[in-house]
């Protein structure tokens, strides 16, 4: 409800991802720690930038850097986006057709899918990069990738790695 009442809920986000960043685990000393800290602050920080409904967010499928993106006509049959590396604008985007949205035949997408390069402010790219390359790893222990950009903490086989609606909602609680 702070976040809800404050006069710009972006600046009282943005306190959050500051405290993630202050207290963030050693990954040479706690690799768990950290990747579930950078976990939780690339989540409030693509919410930030983006604006996202929670399932469009949870459900991000990941291109890895020098990977081949999905076609458009893959992401409209999954009804979901992708981050991935764009090398003619040298940067990490997302990309969401418009059947990805719940109100997928508003008027804001006739002018097509949903793109946003991300800005590089304070080393986003390289915390996805190391988030990418070496923590998804860390939180998945070796269980198979699900292809999600974000992906739960493998404690047992039970469990997919992927999130859904309560489990995603649980991480965001915990984070904020």
């Amino acid at each position: 409800m702070a976040v809800l009442k404050s006069d710009s809920p972006v600046a009282e986000y943005r306190k959050i991802t500051d405290e993630i960043v202050r207290y963030m685990p050693n990954e040479a000393l706690d690799p768990l720690g950290a990747a579930e800290a950078t976990r939780s602050y690339l989540m409030l920080r693509l919410a930030m930038h983006l604006g996202l409904r929670q399932r469009n967010l949870r459900e991000l499928l990941l291109c890895v850097r020098g990977g081949q993106p999905r076609s458009t006509f893959e992401l409209e049959t999954k009804e979901c986006g992708e981050i991935r590396w764009n090398k003619r604008d040298n940067g990490w985007e997302v990309y969401i057709p418009a059947l990805a949205f719940k109100n997928s035949r508003s008027s804001f997408f006739q002018k097509g899918p949903f793109r946003v390069l991300l800005p590089d402010l304070e080393d986003l790219y390289a915390i996805i990069n190391g988030y990418v390359q070496r923590q998804r790893a860390v939180l998945l222990q070796g269980h198979s990738d699900p292809g999600t950009f974000f992906v739960r903490t493998v404690k047992s086989d039970k469990k997919s790695p992927a999130y859904d609606m309560a489990s995603f909602y649980a991480a965001w609680r915990l984070t904020i």
